[in-house]
């Protein structure tokens, strides 16, 4: 009879564009879990068929679930009906803490929820984007974004919620922030960076300059990146070359975005423009 944990992939990151946090992902996963939490954790889970118990209480679990776990509770699999696949951000409570201090919530933040259906909120979305994000070794600003916009919608989960974001008059702070990133398109400019720039919070930085911008700051510098790209391929620099010029770690990353944002890869884009 065959191991049912033999299929079982395990791994975790500890980025260190977000220093403290941690991401374990695991796919196939068929045996119980039993765990006791130091950290805030949120389990997003892409396919999940299992029954867990946590502060007495026995819970399903089904696909796009969301699992909100607090520091000093313990949960456990009671059931397992079938592999799992999921993602869960590890945040510590110091963290975590400040994070809701800096959006206006004084109080350690409290889940009086343990489950969040993840087809009725954007939390399950925000989890696996920041996850792909880390695993695939994005640039700093997205790690960074991405983050901040999880935090944000797992608070939104707490008891006590964060109050909103005003960004009514943040119009000048995001013109500055858009001409930073063109100024220093190359260069890893992380979220504190523009934060310090333009006298805002990350979360409500990240807010405003996707509302004013219409992309995230972490959009829109790889945006940036590919346009000076493409204007360099058409000079005749060879894409390798152009790759680190414009600041990306290899050309693969590059070939990706360029791609993502063309829908054609760049040596293909040069046969066409010629």
């Amino acid at each position: 009879m065959s191991d049912p944990e033999s299929a079982e992939r395990v791994s975790y990151l500890r980025p260190p564009a977000l220093p403290g946090a941690e991401l374990l992902s695991v796919e196939q996963s068929a045996r119980g879990w039993h765990v006791f939490h130091e950290r805030y954790a949120v389990c997003a889970c892409r396919k999940a068929n299992a029954s867990w118990r946590y502060r007495g209480s026995e819970y399903g679990l089904q696909d796009h679930d969301v699992m909100l776990l607090e520091p000093g509770e313990i949960h456990r699999n009671t059931w397992v009906h079938e592999p799992a696949d999921f993602k869960v951000v590890l945040i510590p409570l110091e963290l975590f803490v400040d994070a809701a201090k800096e959006l206006g919530q004084p109080l350690a933040p409290h889940f009086r929820l343990a489950l969040v259906d993840g087809f009725k909120s954007r939390l399950f979305n925000a989890v696996y984007r920041l996850g792909e994000a880390i695993e695939n070794d994005a640039i700093i600003l997205e790690q960074q974004c991405r983050f901040v916009v999880c935090v944000r919608l797992l608070l939104e989960q707490a008891e006590q919620r964060p109050p909103q974001c005003p960004i009514g008059n943040a119009h000048r702070a995001v013109e500055r922030a858009r001409i930073y990133l063109r100024e220093h398109y190359a260069e890893p400019v992380s979220l504190a960076e523009l934060a310090n720039l333009t006298r805002l919070s990350r979360f409500h930085l990240v807010h405003a300059f996707t509302r004013y911008a219409g992309l995230p700051p972490h959009a829109y510098q790889i945006h940036i990146r590919i346009e000076r790209a493409r204007a360099m391929l058409l000079r005749g620099i060879p894409p390798v070359e152009v790759a680190s010029i414009v600041g990306f770690a290899d050309q693969s990353h590059f070939n990706r975005h360029f791609k993502r944002i063309w829908r054609v890869t760049p040596s293909r884009y040069l046969r066409t423009a010629s």
